[in-house]
């Protein structure tokens, strides 16, 4: 952002001096021509004085054409950088979005696999072993007592 203040700043800088450069150059121009005029004809002065009047007048309305088409462009310019980073802002939330919502997702996945396998081995450890061993024991004792 401070480099494109500069920028501007810069370009804002140089049309000022190109401006100035060209009214100087507009001044100078007008009053040579007064100069001569007076010196060959001085009855036609004053048309040539209308005409530098209007000549000023074309230099001023271009300068502030070229003024007005540098501020677009360094507007337009100021605008795309500023959607680009709203786009980079809105994609880095959506990413951050999906990973947190990725991360809490996870957890509960376990957790719910843990459910599911804990009834079964607690069904597994309540369940007796069959004991056809031990009901042979059992009988045999029973057979030698009586």
């Amino acid at each position: 952002m401070v480099e494109s203040r500069e920028l501007r700043q810069q370009i804002e800088d140089l049309i000022e001096r190109a401006q100035d450069e060209v009214l100087d150059a507009s001044h100078r121009l007008a009053q040579g021509i007064n100069k001569e005029a007076e010196r060959f004809a001085p009855p036609i002065s004053q048309d040539i004085e209308r005409m530098i009047d209007e000549l000023f007048d074309f230099t001023e309305r271009v300068m502030k054409g070229q003024r007005r088409m540098v501020n677009d462009v360094v507007k337009t310019l100021n605008e795309q950088a500023n959607r680009v980073a709203d786009v980079g802002r809105s994609t880095t939330e959506k990413a951050t979005a999906r990973l947190t919502s990725a991360s809490t997702r996870a957890p509960a996945k376990r957790k719910a696999a843990t459910r599911r396998a804990a009834p079964a081995k607690k069904a597994a450890a309540r369940k007796p072993a069959p004991k056809t061993g031990a009901k042979k024991v059992a009988a045999k004792k029973a057979a030698v007592r009586h």
